[in-house]
Parts: structure tokens; sequence; C-alpha cells
């Protein structure tokens, strides 16, 4: 449109020879014409070219942040996955009993600080508490919420989303995890040959959190 609105008027009758472009003395005003307009297109257009780039930049950074918070959204989504699905059998007679999630999780940290009798197990050489079967479940619910704490501290997301995310594994550590994984450290102090690589994964987790003085003083709420 621009180089049309220039040839309708350098094409009109001028009051002036030397602006006359209508003669037939100026029968390159097509070249003429391009000459002038065509830098000024070019630059023009790469401004336009820059400006998509920027966007295009934007975009992508937004994508790929969008990307990180969703993968943390789905670890924690993982995370409460393998709470619920944590269970533990308890056998009343002839009658055995099943509970999962959250209430076996805190039965299970109860019973082991207080209720089971761990010392007979330390006429057993090797028997730390990776040898019951609820220690490994328990495993893979701290090397997850591992695995998220770490994703969180770094991911290219701005501070502020970070202690949003921070905020919110917090709230879910004190909500379900807090109780049960403090009963557990309490119970490692009074029994020390249960230590093992998985029972320190859950001290370091019940100390990281907070909850040292908790544990060590086998105080519970």
């Amino acid at each position: 449109m621009l180089s049309f609105s220039v040839i309708v008027i350098l094409l009109l009758p001028s009051i002036d020879r030397y602006f006359d472009f209508s003669t037939d003395r100026t029968a390159n005003i097509g070249s003429t014409i391009g000459g002038l307009t065509a830098p000024v297109l070019t630059i023009f257009s790469s401004y336009l070219v820059y400006l998509a780039l920027i966007r295009q930049t934007e975009s992508n950074n937004e994508q790929r942040l969008k990307n990180e918070s969703d993968m943390i959204f789905l670890l924690i989504n993982q995370l409460d996955a393998e709470l619920d699905g944590f269970y533990v059998k308890q056998t009343k007679g002839t009658v055995e009993q099943k509970f999962t999630g959250l209430e076996a999780l805190n039965d299970f940290g109860r019973g082991y600080r207080y209720d089971y009798n761990i010392d007979q197990f330390e006429q057993l050489p090797g028997y730390t508490f990776k040898a019951w079967y609820e220690a490994g479940q328990i495993a893979v619910i701290v090397d997850t919420f591992n695995l998220i704490e770490q994703r969180i501290n770094t991911s290219p997301l701005n501070e502020q989303t970070r202690n949003l995310f921070r905020f919110k594994l917090e709230s879910y550590y004190n909500g379900k995890l807090k109780i049960p994984f403090s009963s557990l450290a309490s119970a490692f102090d009074i029994y020390p040959d249960q230590l093992d690589e998985i029972a320190q994964k859950i001290i370091d987790l019940v100390t990281r959190n907070g909850n040292a003085e908790l544990y060590a003083s086998g105080e519970e709420n």
C-alpha cells in the first residue's frame, strides 16, 4: 500500500517541472521508486522479524516454565499415589486385615515406635529396618519427596514461584508425613541396631524439615 501510494503521488502533475515525474523523461520511475522504497521496506520487514523472534522466544520461555510447573505437580501427584498405595497387614486370630494410605502409615509409624517389640530382632544379625516389608514402600515415598524438593530448587522458575511450591511441599509434609516419619526417627534412636540406609533417609528428611527436636524427644501431637 505504501509503494502504491508513492507511485500515485509521484505520477500526479506537478507545478514545478523539476518534480514532474509524469513525463516521458521519467520512464524509469519504477526503478526510482523501487530504489527509494526498498530499503525502507526492508528495514521495516527486519523490524517485524525481530519482533516475531522476540515474541517466539518469550513464548518458548513461558512454555518451558509451564512444563516445569506441570512436572512438579505431576511428581506431587505421584507422591500422593505412592502414599495412597502404602499398606500394612495385621492378623487378629485367623483374620488378616489390610490397611492402606495415610491411616496405614500413621499406624505403622506409631506401632513401630510404641507397640512393636523390636528388641526381639537384635538376635538376628543384619536384621535392620529394611527387613520390614513396609520399609521399601516408605523408601519410595521418601525418594519421591526428595526428588520434588530437588526439582523445585533447581528449576528455572522465579524465586516467588519456587517459594509457592516449597510452601506446598512443606504443607504436604506437615499434613501427611510429619507424624509417622517423626515416630520412626524417634524409634531409630531407641533401636540403633535398626539403622540402615533407608532409616537414615527418614532421619535426614525429618531433620531437614525442622522436626529434629520432635523425634529426639519422642513427642508427638
